[in-house]
C-alpha cells in the first residue's frame, strides 16, 4: 500500500514538473505562439522511477491519455501521440495490448499517419507474439490504405495465432484473391471449407468462394493455353480438345457443375457455361 502511495506521489510530482516546465516555456515562447507542450520522459526512464510499479504507472498514463485525447479542442493535440503510446506507455508495459491499438487508432484516423499506426501495431505484435488482435488490426489498416498484399500477409499472421477465429482466415483468403493470387486464395478457401472446426457460416461462404475461384482459375488456365497455342501455331485451336491432342494440356478441366467450358473459335475467348466468369475478367 505504501509503495502504491509512493507511486501516486511520483506521478503527481511528474505532473507538477511538467506543468512548471510548460509555464516556463510559455513565458519564453513568442506571444504569437498558441501551441501546446505535451512531453513525457520515455518509458525506460519512468520505469526506473516507478520503483517496480511500471504496469501501474502505465495504466495511469493510459487513462490520462484517453482523457487528454478525447478533448478535441486542444491545439496540436496529436503532436506527441506516437511518443506517448509508443515510447512511454508500451515501454512501461510491453504487454499492454490495448495501448497499441488505441494509439494506432488515433494515429491512423485522426493524425492520418498510416505508417506510424501500422508501425505501432507491428511493435505490439512482435512483443505479444500470441496475440491475433494486433496483426488483425494492422491488416485492416493496410486494407483501408489499399495495400492488399500487405494486408493479406497480416491476416495470415493473425490466422496462425492461438484463438484466432475462422473469420480471420476468411479475410486472409479474401485479400489474397483481391491481390490477384486466385490459386493461393482457392487453396485457402478449400482449407476453410474442409476444416471440421469451421463454423457453418464459414463453410457456406467458403463453398461459394471455392466455386467462384475454381472457375476463375480454370478459365485463366484455358485462356493462357489457347493464347500460347496461337503464338506457336499462328491460329486458334480448332477446339479445346486439340489442346490435349497436341499435349498443351493433360486434360480439360470441367466447371464446378462438371460442364465443359465454352470456347469461341473466332476470338479464342473462354467462358463459363454458368455465366460466372468470362475469359480475361
Amino acid at each position: 500500500m505504501a509503495r502504491r502511495i509512493l507511486v501516486g506521489l511520483l506521478v503527481l510530482g511528474l505532473v507538477s514538473i511538467a506543468g512548471y516546465t510548460r509555464a516556463t516555456l510559455d513565458r519564453m515562447a513568442p506571444e504569437s505562439s498558441t501551441g501546446e507542450l505535451l512531453y513525457l520522459p520515455d518509458g525506460q526512464h519512468l520505469k526506473f522511477l516507478s520503483l517496480g510499479h511500471e504496469m501501474l504507472l502505465a495504466d495511469m498514463i493510459y487513462l490520462w491519455a484517453i482523457q487528454y485525447y478525447s478533448n478535441y479542442e486542444r491545439e496540436q493535440r496529436h503532436r506527441w501521440v506516437e511518443h506517448v503510446f509508443g515510447n512511454v506507455i508500451t515501454e512501461l508495459d510491453p504487454r499492454f495490448v490495448d495501448a497499441y491499438w488505441l494509439g494506432a487508432l488515433i494515429l491512423v484516423l485522426e493524425v492520418g499517419d498510416v505508417e506510424a499506426g501500422v508501425g505501432l501495431l507491428e511493435k505490439g505484435a512482435s512483443r505479444n507474439p500470441d496475440s491475433w488482435v494486433l496483426p488483425y488490426l494492422a491488416a485492416w489498416e493496410c486494407y483501408h490504405a489499399k495495400r492488399y498484399e500487405q494486408a493479406a500477409a497480416y491476416f495470415e499472421r493473425a490466422s496462425t495465432k492461438p484463438g484466432a477465429p475462422t473469420a480471420v482466415r476468411r479475410m486472409r483468403a479474401g485479400l489474397t484473391a483481391k491481390s490477384g493470387d486466385h490459386r493461393d486464395a482457392l487453396a485457402m478457401w478449400r482449407s476453410i471449407q474442409e476444416d471440421p472446426a469451421s463454423d457453418a457460416l464459414s463453410v457456406k461462404i467458403a463453398t461459394r468462394k471455392v466455386r467462384e475461384l475454381q472457375t476463375r482459375v480454370d478459365v485463366q488456365l484455358l485462356q493462357d493455353t489457347v493464347e500460347r497455342f496461337r503464338i506457336d501455331n499462328g491460329r486458334w485451336p480448332a477446339n479445346l480438345e486439340e489442346l490435349v491432342r497436341r499435349s498443351y494440356l493433360g486434360q480439360l478441366p470441367l466447371d464446378p457443375d462438371e460442364n465443359a467450358y465454352l470456347y469461341d473459335t473466332r476470338t479464342g475467348r473462354i467462358s463459363s457455361p454458368t455465366g460466372l466468369v468470362l475469359g480475361g475478367s
